[in-house]
């Protein structure tokens, strides 16, 4: 969990302490942070899988130019 997603969900129970969120917004709240921290997750995944992607294409280029020598 990111530092940012760390700070939402304390300002998101603060909220729940002080105002009483209805219900319906509590759970809208919750259901928000889920999908950040999903999103999150899978923003974090892509990055790695884009880095290996990119240093597999460099490995192969240089195998490439190896051979063609």
């Amino acid at each position: 969990m990111t530092e940012k997603l760390a700070v939402f969900k304390e300002k998101a129970e603060a909220l729940r302490q002080r105002d009483g969120l209805s219900a319906e917004a509590d759970e809208l709240l919750e259901e928000m942070l889920a999908e950040l921290e999903e999103l999150e997750r899978s923003n974090k995944a892509l990055k790695r899988a884009a880095l290996k992607a990119g240093q597999r294409e460099t490995m192969s280029t240089r195998l490439k130019e190896a051979l063609y020598e």
